[in-house]
């Protein structure tokens, strides 16, 4: 009989659940002035780079590169990356379904809000500033008769080698999620990911635990590891 290990949520539950999509927005914006050779007489273009604050968004979620919001907990959230999974896993009546990847470039704007993201996180040695962040959107779906709790993601391996957990740098708002009979549910992890991989990550590979009933919390199957390609 497996016993429910319950993890509270996190300051980073406000992120959940976008549409996929993927591009670049525009720099600062700017005018441009030219003289004329003939008369001396100055005119100014206007530029055709957008304002960095055209990149920011205040309601709703971030869906481009580059988007960023400010968050009153985490500090400035930019977008540095993307990638749709859309990829379903299945063990017995009940099925994890993949959906996107995000990585975010976090720059908090006091100690408070650094101390805040370590603890989350249960980093030993805290955060860098910026530091980077990614998370997998996911849904957990039911087509039994019965409800069943899901127990989460166990872990999460980088390309690179860092294993993320909940001893250290992962936060899986889906464990101990308890959805009911044909029902789905959506939700995320986030794990804090070192600073020097940002540019280095290409794959994740995502270990689970187990589903299991909600009356004696026996085992009825655990998915199989998988790996993300990014």
């Amino acid at each position: 009989m497996k016993k429910l290990i319950a993890i509270g949520a996190t300051l980073l539950a406000a992120l959940s659940l976008a549409a996929c999509g993927s591009s670049n927005s525009g720099t600062d914006n700017g005018g441009k002035t030219v003289e004329s050779s003939k008369n001396t007489k100055t005119t100014t273009k206007p530029s055709k780079k957008k304002s960095s604050s055209s990149n920011e968004v205040t309601n709703g979620q971030l869906l481009k590169v580059g988007q960023w919001k400010n968050d009153d907990m985490q500090g400035k959230m930019e977008l540095a990356k993307i990638a749709t999974i859309n990829k379903t896993l299945t063990v017995s009546k009940y099925s994890v379904i993949l959906k996107d990847f995000k990585m975010f470039e976090v720059t908090p704007k006091d100690n408070d809000q650094k101390k805040l993201a370590a603890d989350s996180f249960a980093s030993s040695t805290g955060v860098t500033t910026p530091y980077y962040e990614i998370q997998i959107q996911y849904a957990i779906k039911n087509t039994s008769a019965n409800p069943v709790q899901f127990n989460g993601i166990s872990s999460l391996v980088t390309s690179t080698g860092q294993q993320l957990d909940s001893n250290g740098g992962m936060s899986d708002q889906g464990v101990g999620a308890e959805v009911a009979a044909g029902a789905t549910k959506d939700t995320a992890v986030q794990a804090l990911i070192t600073t020097s991989d940002k540019d280095k990550l290409s794959s994740i590979t995502l270990n689970f635990d187990s589903f299991c009933n909600t009356s004696d919390f026996s085992d009825l199957g655990t998915l199989p590891v998988t790996k993300i390609d990014l």
